[in-house]
């Protein structure tokens, strides 16, 4: 009989306020490392050297290499669904504004999230090889999806469903290609793009997708009439 894999370690949680900040102090090296060098570079002793932290304290919270990469993720998982759900809560005012408008409100907060957090690239990619991501990636995939139907429906309100899930998954997947793009390792060429020029090709990419379908809602509100030219009265015969 086969034998089935067994379930990956989970982190122990902390009991005292101290312990969590313990915990808290070793994902943010973790993150740093990964930010710096890529998930390659991280290993449980680098780790609590670059959080001053025992290796017995290190193993008594994470058990392995694997649960702690699990561990960062799931806390970046869970910040991200609370961005989203705010951005989500904002788009209900989405169709008064311009494309441009509309696809900043959508980038400006992943961008900025992106920026502040630069681990959380490396760990996307990563996470689209282990089964523990699983779950998680359907998830934020879902949340993106609506995301991106909000974005088009603010557009082109009026379009069938089917053609709305098109469009949204086609956005999508624009997002999640320049942001594959981005976490890539520098290339060889001395020409290889910046994240701030593939992040700029991306507005302008979803922008003029968006746009290929015809004026946005918010154009097409009727504009007040123009006053006519008054019609001098004809003298009486």
């Amino acid at each position: 009989m086969e034998e089935r894999p067994s379930p990956p370690a989970a982190p122990r949680a902390p009991q005292q306020e101290r312990g969590q900040r313990r915990v808290d102090a070793i994902l943010d090296a973790t993150a740093a490392l990964i930010a710096e060098e890529g998930v390659a570079g991280v290993t449980m002793h680098r780790v609590a050297r670059r959080s001053c932290t025992t290796i017995g304290s290190m193993y008594h919270f994470f058990p392995d290499r694997e649960t702690l990469l699990r561990a960062i993720a799931e806390r970046h998982a869970s910040e991200l669904r609370a961005l989203m759900a705010e951005i989500e809560r904002d788009a209900v005012n989405w169709s008064r504004l311009s494309t441009k408008e509309v696809v900043d409100r959508l980038l400006d907060p992943f961008l900025t999230y992106s920026e502040q957090h630069p681990d959380v690239l490396q760990l996307s990619r990563l996470a689209r090889t282990k089964a523990w991501c699983t779950g998680r990636n359907v998830e934020l995939d879902r949340l993106v999806a609506r995301l991106a139907e909000a974005v088009v429906a603010s557009r082109t309100p009026h379009i069938a469903p089917a053609e709305l899930a098109v469009r949204a998954v086609t956005m999508a997947a624009m997002m999640d290609g320049i942001a594959d793009a981005v976490a890539r390792p520098p290339g060889t060429s001395r020409h290889a793009p910046s994240e701030a020029a593939l992040r700029k090709e991306l507005r302008r990419a979803l922008v003029a997708y968006l746009d290929s379908y015809g004026a946005p809602a918010a154009r097409d509100a009727v504009r007040p009439a123009r006053p006519r030219a008054s019609r001098q009265a004809r003298p009486e015969e």
